[in-house]
């Protein structure tokens, strides 16, 4: 009997393409497997979606291979992909490919095999040591690598013994040919967090904790809940616990971080309670270590996966409980098609398998208050561990408050300088929050004004030290500092706002004697500096840490009593409708980094906005609070969790075409909904608040009515948007920014 089967290709293309299954490979070919295919003179990988005896219209071609022996994608996984392809208006394709390594999609070598290195072993009966002098006699080094084998617990890889260990080539070969040694092939695993020092859990919970993990363990298949716990209260520990009760009933599962500077800390609070039972996947890895790693899970050797935002895609057998720890970060957004949420993506794919899903934040996000009772259960933690307080908050206002003279142009208060100069005394750390990185904000001419802004985005260029230049923070444009200005030829020109850099030399100045550390995107660029870095400030060897918003998360540093905020209104005036609600999240997030250990701890933060009330609320650590405030900011006019809401940005080299494309699809979208009507309203087209990016003009309009209602625009129009040459259209539904 003839088969066909529907494949995706990994292209932005709506539709799928009908194929031929060979007799040999009917065993191999059902949903979810891999596939080579010829296409246009080429061959290349796809994923089957469908597999079905209905002969196409038309003659098809067959399919060239099948390299795995069950699915790339598991039956749950494959309908959750599309429910993502459905939802968000991306095409089926793309969003297969998100879900897999990037190595998985390589034609050269399709298959699902790891690679294979020699290993050297020792055999179970070993030598007495006078065996051992009859054997080796002399030969000192073959002696030493046998003994090297034996510590190592009787086998290691050549290239561990040659590359680390030091011995030659000769020497390993002399051991083999003697019959004192074997070699064999086996898989090489690339596990960079192999070496990671384990951090053991808590022995004995709260009961606060206990509470949390019962009513967890509780929850039905396919149910979840928000756990909404102060900083400090044990988050970390009401997961380990209800993942180590998911494995006990021999079920899988996924544990998600915001960032991957937090991904080691907790692989090792992991891989503390579970051992060799993590696996890792995040962007930051080789394609190589991702892919070795997805493997180990894909054949279940493994069970836990953490890691980042895709890591929700993680093969995991079984799976029985999802975490999304710090769940209101916008950093689980995915910026490209799919234009997925991975906190939402696992609450779907939870309900699909039958797992347990858990929300976990201090300051949790509207979206998901606003699913409590229906949806979510809420769960609270509301002391810290050991009955600790919160650090008090103080705002010092800028406006008025005494500044330390000579650090020109940081503003720099008094207050904070006592306590920072107090806290150094007492040999304790500090932590200075400024979300603005590079040495200055903007360069401008003090003569005729003139701002040297990016040719390519609408947005002035920073100011970097080190090297020294002008940088874009949207598409890395750079130009070297200017000797005199472009417009008016001035010898002087004058630095505007201050960064992350700017702050370090200015606080090396001040305090020549404390130990510095700087984490930001310059600092952390190249793989485990997030972990060198807060491994200096775990061992004490630094004093002050200052940082953007990535210091702010997560970290548990008991020598920690002092946190300030150089500058609490960089995001809070930005025009977009979530601006209040990240500045009161990063505020609140930061201070909780202060006071977890027994010296206690303060917070000073700097602002000229001191009663507005993100500030107020954050100040008086109300969460609550500030969330039933911030909600009825949201009623009117109304944004998310009011409504839904769908951005639609045009994009293009052209400003003309693009204004003219982007009026054309409002006028589109506005015949659709009266035709259909729908109860929706549509604002725009306008330019967006970031006009410009990467050379590309940007208008966008915006969508917004009932969930459902916009779910039926969304699927209706994600096919039918024609894009014109050199015009793109960006359907982005739930944005997190619409900058």
């Amino acid at each position: 009997m003839s088969r066909y089967a529907q494949v995706a290709l990994p292209l932005p293309l709506a539709a799928t393409y009908s194929y031929g299954i060979p007799a040999p490979l009917h065993d191999r070919v059902a949903p979810g497997a891999r596939v080579l295919i010829p296409i246009r003179g080429r061959r290349t990988i796809g994923i089957v979606v469908a597999v079905d005896d209905t002969a196409p219209a038309v003659a098809v071609r067959e399919i060239l291979d099948a390299p795995d022996a069950e699915p790339a994608i598991p039956h749950g996984l494959l309908e959750t992909a599309r429910w993502i392809a459905g939802y968000y208006g991306a095409p089926i394709g793309l969003t297969l490919k998100a879900l897999l390594p990037a190595a998985m999609w390589d034609t050269e070598d399709r298959t699902a095999a790891g690679r294979t290195e020699r290993v050297v072993s020792l055999p179970a009966e070993r030598l007495t040591l006078l065996e051992r002098d009859a054997a080796f006699g002399r030969k000192h080094r073959q002696r030493a690598l046998y003994q090297t084998l034996e510590e190592l617990g009787g086998s290691a890889a050549a290239r561990h013994l040659r590359d680390q260990l030091g011995f030659s080539d000769a020497v390993i070969r002399a051991l083999i040919q003697s019959g004192l040694a074997r070699e064999e092939a086996a898989e090489w695993i690339r596990d960079p967090f192999a070496d990671t020092p384990a951090t053991p859990p808590p022995s004995v919970l709260t009961a606060a904790q206990q509470q949390a993990v019962n009513a967890i363990d509780a929850l039905a298949p396919g149910q979840g809940a928000l756990l909404q716990g102060v900083t400090g209260s044990g988050k970390t520990a009401v997961y380990l616990e209800a993942v180590r009760h998911a494995l006990m009933r021999g079920r899988g599962a996924i544990v998600l971080v915001p960032e991957i500077g937090l991904t080691p800390q907790t692989v090792s609070r992991l891989r503390g309670a579970f051992g060799d039972d993590v696996a890792v996947l995040h962007s930051a890895l080789s394609d190589g270590e991702r892919a070795d790693a997805w493997r180990l899970l894909r054949r279940g050797e493994r069970r836990v996966a953490v890691g980042a935002r895709s890591a929700i895609f993680a093969p995991v057998a079984n799976l029985g409980i999802i975490v999304v720890d710090e769940e209101h970060e916008s950093s689980y957004k995915n910026g490209e098609s799919p234009r997925y949420h991975a906190r939402d993506v696992a609450a779907v794919r939870a309900r699909l398998e039958g797992a347990t899903l858990v929300l976990g934040s201090a300051t949790p996000s509207l979206e998901s208050l606003a699913r409590v009772p229906s949806q979510l259960n809420l769960l609270r933690l509301p002391e810290r561990i050991g009955g600790r307080p919160l650090p008090p908050v103080e705002l010092i206002d800028l406006r008025h408050a005494p500044l330390v003279a000579g650090l020109a142009p940081l503003a720099w208060s008094e207050a904070l300088d006592a306590a920072v100069v107090a806290a150094l005394a007492r040999g304790e750390q500090a932590l200075l929050l400024l979300n603005r990185r590079g040495y200055a904000a903007f360069l401008q001419c003090p003569d005729c004004g003139e701002v040297w802004e990016c040719p390519h985005c609408s947005i002035s260029l920073t100011v970097h030290q080190a090297p020294a230049c002008l940088r874009c923070h949207y598409c890395d444009h750079q130009e070297p500092m200017p000797y005199t200005c472009r417009a008016c030829a001035s010898p002087v020109q004058v630095m505007r706002g201050i960064g992350t850099q700017q702050l370090e030399r200015l606080l090396a100045e001040r305090f020549p004697t404390a130990r510095l550390a700087r984490m930001d995107l310059d600092t952390t660029s190249t793989k485990w500096s997030h972990q060198r870095i807060l491994g200096a400030v775990e061992r004490g060897e630094v004093d002050l840490l200052l940082g953007t918003q990535m210091i702010a998360k997560g970290l548990d540093f008991p020598n920690v009593t002092l946190v300030g905020v150089v500058d609490a209104d960089t995001g809070l005036h930005l025009p977009d409708f979530r601006s209040a609600e990240r500045t009161f999240q990063l505020l609140a997030q930061v201070a909780g980094r202060a006071g977890r250990g027994p010296r206690g701890g303060r917070v000073l933060v700097q602002t000229r906005n001191p009663t507005h009330y993100a500030l107020t609320h954050s100040a008086q650590h109300d969460t609550d609070g500030f969330l039933r405030e911030e909600r009825r900011h949201r009623e009117a006019p109304a944004y998310p969790p009011s409504v839904a809401l769908v951005n639609l940005v045009v994009t293009g080299e052209s400003e003309r075409e693009v204004s003219n494309r982007a009026a054309a699809v409002a006028d589109w979208c506005e015949r659709l909904i009266a035709k259909q009507r729908l109860p929706l309203t549509a604002l725009g087209p306008a330019p967006c608040p970031l006009a410009r990016i990467k050379g590309r003009w940007r208008w966008h309009l915006l969508i917004k009515g009932p969930p459902d209602d916009v779910g039926r625009l969304v699927r209706y129009a994600a096919p039918r948007l024609q894009q014109p040459r050199g015009i793109r259209i960006i359907l982005d539904r739930d944005p997190v920014s619409v900058l």
